[in-house]
């Protein structure tokens, strides 16, 4: 299953370029920003946690990895197309367990994002004549409303995927109409390679973290939404020599086995 599940989506030739994972970076080594980007989304995982993501995740996947090997080792991560993964029939298995509460953490992107979580995995456009139709959210709505945390992630941070208010609302982010028991998960934070984003509506969503070396007037002009910024803004922690080590040897070799391609970015940035 690939669409919202899978946090992207097979870009067709009618795809254009600002879809998530569309753009081919070939085999460059990972930026600093991705490499920053892979840290943060590992410390949303607690230690304890049953977290997973789907597939076209590459990047979720090596947090989930990284994060087992470091601050989580009694986390429990499924990986959507590994060799661990251990639900029946594909993907009934995994929504049955979701449904029951028993997923504490999942990984979400769109091609739109807006900073109330929503995202849009749908249609660019008005949704009965879109400028571009597409694959559709596959059990992305489902996942926002029963799993504990959804973190969204988009691997490009610009205007026309970060955007003010999504064409089309595949999974809310924001439902005050709902109880906790009627909608026990909550959507808790964007990540992307610039930057951390908090969600609490319905305020603004708040920039949360800058990841080493943005400046935050860089950030203001490459995201589509309004934004709360603190007084003195944090710098998102970095991977460490040790958690890098980490990246580029066993969850490489895992990484490998499921997205070859993205592994074999996982070399040592020349200069």
């Amino acid at each position: 299953m690939t669409g919202a599940v899978g946090a992207g989506f097979k870009p067709t030739p009618t795809v254009p370029a600002f879809l998530p994972n569309s753009r081919d970076k070939t085999m460059n080594p990972l930026t600093p920003g991705e490499e920053t980007m892979i840290a943060a989304l590992a410390l949303q995982v607690k230690d304890g946690d049953r977290a997973a993501c789907g597939t076209l995740s590459p990047m979720p996947a090596a947090a989930l990895w990284l994060a087992q090997l470091t601050h989580a080792p009694r986390a429990e991560v499924f990986v959507a197309g590994s060799k661990d993964w251990p639900f029946a029939g594909e993907w009934q298995g995994f929504f049955d367990f979701a449904q029951q509460g028993k997923l504490h953490l999942f990984y979400l992107s769109g091609a739109q994002i807006d900073g109330q979580g929503n995202i849009n995995l749908m249609a660019v456009g008005d949704y009965p004549r879109p400028r571009v139709r597409l694959p559709g959210g596959a059990g992305s709505a489902i996942l926002a409303y029963v799993v504990e945390r959804v973190v969204l992630f988009k691997t490009v941070h610009e205007p026309r995927g970060l955007v003010p208010q999504v064409d089309v609302v595949t999974a809310p982010g924001y439902t005050p109409q709902l109880s906790p028991r009627q909608r026990p998960g909550q959507v808790t934070c964007l990540v992307t390679p610039k930057c951390v984003f908090r969600f609490a509506p319905p305020a603004p969503a708040l920039l949360a973290s800058l990841h080493p070396g943005v400046e935050l007037e860089e950030v203001r002009h490459l995201t589509g939404f309004a934004f709360q910024e603190p007084g003195e803004i944090a710098g998102t922690p970095a991977l460490t020599p040790a958690e890098r080590e980490l990246l580029y040897g066993p969850v490489k070799e895992k990484l490998g086995r499921v997205y070859p391609q993205f592994a074999a970015r996982l070399q040592e940035r020349e200069g």
